[in-house]
């Protein structure tokens, strides 16, 4: 009659830790001090653009500092945001592997194989139990799942596989590094490749239907209508709300805007607008976003034509060349290292707001490719 009373209340067994709060929410006054610090963030020029201003943001990238036990300012230049999503630059996910301690020995590489059957291994032993353990990935698989759409596949396509295989690796076998989030590829890959659901609403279709047994599949429109375009699904009628417009059409004009800096010819402007096109053309993108396609092109424009008045005269074409750049000045070997790295745009806001330095920035940019 008693055993009822003999089992143990459910809330005894219960975790305590499973409710507290952690990093910058584990007190009142700890988090009245992040917000504080939040703030200083926000008005500094330091921190990428979609920090700036932006108080929430640098408030909840402190906290991932303070559960991950970084300086701040490291976290907000490595932290991105993609369709909402935070994710990382990968060369601060393979810093962060090799310090942890999870791995007894540093991320390495191994290369077998060139050009279409190129296949890069990345491997480490786990410092727990000594296996060796590996991740390997291949251009077949980088077609196969779209990541050569990244033109850097073609011109660094073992740089661009070791990057992939390295943070595969980190998140199989250390996903608590990186707190579970992915890199900045990962999260861009999934927000281009979502799946759309375009079966029409259920109001489009006719009451007056034939009978008898309906065709399998998705319920059709009883009047033949011509069919959205792939980009786009079914338009709603009767003032249904479509698709949400910032779904994935900020990852691609921001995706643009990063592009079209580095284009150099009216054909790699055009290479970049042939991506939004289709957005445009189906009416997804905000008055606000066209507008900023509209002047990111038209400020590439202007830098192109500006960079090819000097060459117009009788000087030699060596004479037109733009000035040469210490190959030792700072910026110019940030961005050496900039696309060594495999990043597609000058993530340091000072740099890119201060034309010279930009200059010299990409001089070190582009020697890059050019050795490539």
């Amino acid at each position: 009659m008693n055993a009822r009373a003999q089992l143990p209340a459910v809330a005894d067994h219960r975790p305590p830790q499973i409710l507290a709060p952690v990093g910058i929410f584990a007190s009142p006054d700890k988090f009245e001090h992040a917000q504080r610090v939040a703030r200083v963030f926000s008005e500094s020029a330091l921190v990428p653009n979609h920090f700036q201003g932006k108080l929430p943001n640098c408030l909840i990238a402190l906290n991932i500092a303070d559960r991950m036990g970084e300086d701040p300012l490291t976290v907000m230049q490595n932290l991105a945001i993609v369709s909402g999503k935070p994710c990382w630059q990968t060369q601060y996910m393979i810093a962060r592997a090799n310090k942890s301690g999870v791995f007894s020995s540093r991320i390495t590489w191994k290369s077998e194989g060139q050009g279409e059957r190129l296949a890069v291994t990345a491997s480490a032993a786990l410092a727990d139990s000594g296996e060796v353990v590996s991740v390997a990935v291949s251009m077949a698989m980088a077609k196969a799942d779209g990541w050569t759409k990244n033109a850097k596949y073609n011109t660094m396509p073992e740089h661009m596989l070791r990057w992939r295989s390295a943070a595969m690796l980190i998140r199989l076998y250390a996903p608590e590094v990186m707190l579970g989030i992915q890199s900045t590829e990962e999260v861009e890959d999934a927000t281009q490749s979502a799946p759309r659901d375009v079966t029409p609403l259920r109001q489009v279709e006719s009451s007056a239907q034939p009978a008898g047994p309906r065709p399998s599949g998705p319920p059709r429109l009883a009047a033949a209508k011509p069919a959205p375009p792939a980009e786009q699904s079914a338009p709603a009628e009767k003032g249904e709300a479509g698709p949400a417009p910032e779904d994935d059409t900020e990852s691609v004009v921001a995706q643009f805007e990063s592009d079209v800096q580095l284009a150099r010819t009216e054909e790699d402007i055009a290479d970049c607008e042939a991506a939004v096109t289709p957005y445009a053309e189906a009416d997804r993108l905000s008055r606000a976003q066209r507008q900023r396609v509209e002047n990111a092109a038209e400020a590439a424009r202007e830098r192109i034509k500006a960079s090819a008045e000097p060459a117009q005269g009788e000087q030699d074409a060596d004479e037109a060349e733009e000035p040469t750049v210490d190959p030792n000045d700072p910026d110019f070997k940030k961005g050496v290292e900039a696309a060594r790295d495999g990043q597609k745009r000058c993530v340091i806001t000072a740099i890119r707001e201060d034309e010279a330095r930009f200059a010299k920035w990409k001089a070190g940019f582009d020697s890059v490719e050019a050795e490539g």
